[in-house]
């Protein structure tokens, strides 16, 4: 028999933790980073794109090639 639980995802920023109902997170990956598969607020993301190297920066479509 399977057991069905429940579990509750919390939106917090993964570098900071901070929470807010108005805060936008948004999903980072980087082959480098230690917060590569993790959801980070808008000023951390900044920080950790910031140092992923040019062909990791192309991937990402808001990049100005």
């Amino acid at each position: 028999m399977y057991s069905t639980r429940k579990k509750i995802l919390a939106f917090k920023c993964a570098k900071c933790f901070t929470e807010d109902s108005n805060l936008k997170l948004a999903w980072f990956v980087g082959s480098n980073s230690l917060y590569s598969d993790s959801l980070l607020c808008n000023s951390c993301f900044k920080f950790e794109f910031s140092k992923l190297n040019i062909n990791e920066k192309r991937e990402w479509s808001f990049y100005d090639k």
